[in-house]
């Protein structure tokens, strides 16, 4: 990230922490997910581990049991081969160990007998569970298969059931064979591994869902087994739904063919436990990250963009006119706070400078009004001395004096309404022009007023504008009495636009020649006229005037 691309202080610091803080906040996910993935793989374990033990616990017992009975089979042909020997070797086994509720062995087709601790264990039902175990599956290798053929299964007689351990094996042209029925009370005593988890059930059922022993729940409840019961041939782990309805993951791993399995159910509350461990490995240090952003970019507003934008303010206020002076507070960071001094000193001297300079500019205005005041003076005393010398001269030197003190007078004319209110202002074309025609009236062909000036109101001009426009109307206006007396000159200045004025001219007879002068031709180019059109019927002529 390039942070010269943010144009304030406060973003390029912002990014500057946004560079620290994501890396560490990647880093952190990518902690998390790898910690919670390593405590679901050990759960996982765990939980295949336990399904696991129970399953070599069974066998082991089941391994045991076959060997009590290869051991009697062993007995029984070393002792002899009579149906009364044979008959005490299987009662004797069957009162001195506990749970052994039934055997029967047949050696070759002479020798056969049976024993059983209860009326409902017959030799004929002993005979018919050999003959069915005969034909069975025969069990793998780690269950005796080396010793013997050996087949295991569970069997209900009467009301009560049996675990079921079949072997055979041949002896010289003979064969060997035995059966023995054992309690199920004691492979559920067998079937104790410790105290189980909160939730863990473990069972050993028979598909398609009986519960011969059970642990962590009753013996007759089933609803801790899965909807559907699969038969896997090796171990299985997976999540399913139970009988009850609720989501839970089971490890299932066969015990004997072809349909005796030990299953675990678990509740699940170790994955809960870890993925809340997980959520809080990852959020803590986000909220960690999280809260230092907030709080550095706090910091930023509160020690450098506050003083910042108070000097910005003061520079603004400066702009508009409304000074004011920089913040300057012992909290400021010293390098921010000397700035804001040395503003505070540049305007200082910048509003004494300006202070001087109005001064100065006072000054000056005040000189410039006194000179133009002496000048309207002056001019007031040159056409009082024009005026006298006109009255002294002969009638034919009075025309010359009148037309010579006609243009002083404009002058004059001209300072005095620019000087009207004490200083330099444009001069107002109405009244300008009405006093000009006024003086023209009185001045050129007194008793009558032929000469009229109008102007439309609210038109002003600058002195230097106005005084060659009065001078336009005298010049005018002596060069048509001297030609020939004139009943009647019209001058009119009106607003043709925004910027723009309309001069024109017009003459009772239409004299083309007093527009005609070099000395009007030259005032016209002093005020910028440029003529629109030439004579007419109304007048001598139209010129555009610009503001």
């Amino acid at each position: 990230m390039n942070v010269t691309a943010f144009r304030t202080v406060r973003g390029r610091l912002l990014a500057l922490i946004v560079l620290v803080i994501l890396p560490i906040a990647v880093i952190t996910a990518v902690t998390a997910v790898a910690t919670y993935r390593s405590v679901l793989s050990s759960i996982e374990a765990s939980q295949l581990q336990t399904v696991g033990n129970f399953s070599v616990r069974t066998r082991i017992w089941y391994r045991e049991s076959l060997r009590t009975l290869l051991t009697a089979s062993a007995s029984v042909a070393a002792i002899g081969q009579t149906d009364a020997q044979c008959r005490a070797v299987t009662d004797r086994l069957i009162a001195d160990n506990i749970g052994i509720s039934g055997i029967i062995m047949q050696v070759g087709d002479d020798t056969a007998c049976s024993a059983g601790n209860h009326s409902s264990i017959t030799e004929p039902v002993l005979m018919g569970l050999v003959e069915n175990y005969r034909s069975r599956t025969r069990s793998p290798t780690w269950i005796g298969s080396e010793m013997a053929e050996t087949s295991y299964g569970v069997t209900m007689v009467g009301d009560q059931r049996y675990m079921v351990i079949y072997a055979g094996r041949p002896r010289g042209s003979s064969r060997m064979e035995g059966l023995l029925l054992v309690n199920a009370t004691i492979v559920d005593r067998a079937f104790d591994l410790g105290t189980l988890g909160g939730g863990t059930v473990v069972g050993l059922v028979r598909t398609p869902g009986e519960v011969v022993i059970t642990r962590g729940a009753a013996e007759q409840d089933s609803d801790w087994l899965p909807a559907e019961l699969p038969a896997p041939a090796q171990l299985l782990r997976w999540e399913a739904t139970s009988r009850s309805g609720m989501t839970a993951t089971f490890g299932m791993q066969l015990v004997a063919e072809p349909d005796l399995y030990v299953l675990a159910r678990f509740d699940q509350q170790a994955e809960r436990a870890a993925f809340l461990q997980f959520i809080a490995l990852l959020l803590t240090p986000l909220v960690t990250l999280m809260v230092l952003f907030a709080v550095y970019s706090l910091a930023i507003d509160t020690n450098i963009v506050r003083w910042i934008r108070g000097i910005e303010a003061a520079a603004l206020a400066r702009a508009s006119q409304q000074p004011q002076e920089a913040p300057v507070d012992p909290t400021m960071p010293d390098d921010i706070r000397r700035v804001s001094e040395a503003f505070n000193a540049l305007v200082a001297d910048q509003a004494d400078r300006v202070e001087r300079l109005n001064v100065t500019i006072g000054a000056n205005r005040h000189l410039v009004r006194e000179l133009h005041h002496r000048v309207k003076n002056s001019l007031q005393v040159v056409q009082s001395y024009i005026s006298l010398a006109r009255r002294q001269h002969g009638p034919e030197h009075r025309s010359v004096l009148a037309a010579i003190e006609a243009k002083v007078q404009v002058l004059s004319i001209a300072y005095r309404h620019a000087l009207a209110q004490g200083e330099m202002r444009p001069v107002e074309l109405q009244p300008f022009l009405d006093e000009v025609a006024v003086m023209l009236n009185g001045l050129l062909q007194a008793g009558r007023p032929w000469v009229s000036a109008h102007s439309a109101a609210d038109l002003a001009l600058v002195v230097d504008r106005a005084i060659p426009l009065g001078l336009l109307v005298v010049e005018i206006a002596c060069h048509a009495i001297e030609e020939r007396h004139t009943d009647h000159l019209a001058v009119e200045v009106s607003c043709t636009d925004g910027d723009h004025l309309a001069l024109v001219v017009a003459t009772d007879d239409r004299r083309t020649d007093a527009i005609d002068t070099k000395i009007v031709h030259g005032l016209l180019r002093q005020i910028g006229a440029t003529r629109r059109n030439g004579p007419t019927e109304s007048g001598v002529g139209l010129w555009d005037i610009p503001l």
